[in-house]
């Protein structure tokens, strides 16, 4: 579930009571509740931001709707609830050393409302994109399902049955051959495609070893982490798109590109969005330079997301396609040969001790 390498290779609130713990530690514990219904909101990311507004811990509402968040320090923070479908809902909290504050949140049952798009938008890149309306709106409902994805990969709340595709195709998409059929693995939930670190996203970009024939590129694609990063939003572009031909009509998109000050082979795409849910589907990318052999070809991935029952976000399909090169080792020159594709799907969810969430159609 990594990366391609070698050859082919995201209302009122009441205080009830504080109190503090033996331990000295500091936390917040509480229930969100629905205001129209009295019921418990269940699946929602809560997060403690410091003052500079970074996040410092988070966690997700259980089944009742209860979370509890511990402070690495006291101090002032902001308390946020991010939910797929709601606009997000801050409130201000101070926490003494040793103090548990204990409160009930009554969040307001009020949809975010989804814009229909018809005409491509025109561009807008870093703090500009922000400040558009209808690119911030999208961006909330992206962000906060890449969030809650995030948080599963990180918390390990979750276990998957894994179907592994390996295979190679030819220009025309025609199987060569099948590397891994179906191999199926109980694994530790993770995010599938894999991001480069920092240091080697700033030199390489998303492709390393891009000219070398020998022992081929190594492919990365985006993670939840990089895709929620100040670096990718601040060196991207981005603009509202309508559904394309094969798409659902009630979809709409956030595009992103590059900004031009980018030397190094990144990726372009679309985070696509179902309007009736406001909920996040799909992620298509592409890569914007290609190895010289490989000129007129494409090496593009697409992750598929879907939610868990009683909280959760996963991506519960992916694909990544990428050139692969017949090398000529005596003049060391390279030509297209045929593309790999490295992909899966999960077709079970667990909790942590085994019990089944969800299972999914192959």
């Amino acid at each position: 579930m990594s990366g391609l390498t070698g050859r082919a290779c995201l209302l009122v609130c009441a205080l009830l009571a504080t109190h503090p713990t033996p331990s000295h530690a500091q936390a917040i514990r509480g229930r969100l509740m629905d205001s129209s219904s009295d019921a418990g909101i269940a699946g929602a990311l809560v997060t403690l931001l410091d003052t500079t507004g970074s996040p410092i811990v988070q966690g997700v509402s259980g089944p009742t709707g209860r979370f509890l968040l511990r402070a690495p320090h006291p101090g002032a923070f902001t308390l946020r609830v991010l939910r797929i479908g709601f606009a997000p809902w801050n409130t201000e909290v101070s926490l003494t050393a040793g103090q548990t504050s204990e409160r009930t949140l009554v969040l307001a049952d009020v949809r975010v409302v989804l814009p229909e798009v018809n005409v491509e938008g025109q561009p807008l890149c870093g703090s500009r994109a922000r400040e558009d309306s209808l690119s911030a709106v999208l961006w909330e409902q992206a962000s906060t399902a890449l969030s809650l994805t995030n948080e599963a990969v990180n918390s390990r709340r979750f276990r998957f049955y894994t179907v592994l595709q390996d295979r190679t195709v030819d220009s025309l998409g025609r199987q060569v051959r099948d590397m891994a059929p179906g191999d199926v693995s109980n694994l530790i939930t993770q995010w599938p495609v894999r991001s480069p670190p920092p240091d080697s996203l700033l030199v390489n970009g998303f492709v390393m070893n891009l000219e070398d024939v020998v022992d081929g590129p190594s492919w990365y694609g985006p993670d939840a982490e990089y895709l929620l990063s100040a670096p990718f939003f601040a060196d991207h572009c981005f603009a509202l798109v309508p559904p394309g031909a094969g798409q659902p009509a009630d979809w709409v998109g956030l595009s992103f590109a590059p900004g031009l000050r980018s030397p190094h082979a990144d990726i372009r795409g679309v985070l696509w969005i179902d309007r009736a849910h406001a909920e996040l589907r799909r992620l298509d990318f592409t890569y914007t330079r290609l190895p010289s052999w490989a000129h007129g070809r494409d090496a593009f991935g697409r992750l598929v997301f879907a939610p868990v029952p009683g909280g959760g976000w996963i991506v519960q399909r992916w694909l990544l396609r990428v050139p692969v090169p017949e090398v000529d080792y005596g003049t060391r020159r390279a030509r297209f040969l045929e593309y790999r594709e490295s992909g899966g799907y999960v077709s079970q969810v667990l909790t942590a001790d085994g019990r089944e969430v969800v299972s999914f159609p192959p």
